[in-house]
């Protein structure tokens, strides 16, 4: 029961890039055509992305999952903490990425 707690744990950040796709995907025509994402650059028009570019947020999360995931699966059964250090990762990492996501779009509809 735990395993399967883990693997859908692990399994969650795919499902929220997913959902972020398709909350991009829906929101395009409400959206401005430039909005902040590189907040680490200088202040003003360097910030700004397209609506397509924040396809990059979802991605990202997708990729970290399905990396973290493919190492779990490779490791031993017995390197359990491993696994499961994976897997929570991959979650903080797609809370924290949806997080800042959802802050960024709902300033702008």
């Amino acid at each position: 029961m735990l395993k399967e707690l883990y693997f859908w744990i692990g399994l969650s950040p795919l499902l929220a890039g997913l959902v972020l796709t398709t909350i991009i995907f829906s929101l395009f025509k409400f959206l401005p055509p430039k909005l902040p994402l590189f907040y680490s650059l200088p202040w003003g028009e360097e910030q700004l992305a397209t609506p397509q570019q924040f396809l990059i947020i979802p991605a990202s999360i997708s990729l970290i999952a399905l990396l973290n995931l493919i190492i779990a699966w490779q490791l031993h059964p017995q390197q359990s903490f491993f696994k499961k250090a994976l897997s929570l990762s991959s979650a903080v990492v797609g809370i924290i990425l949806t997080i800042t996501f959802i802050k960024i779009i709902l300033n702008f509809i």
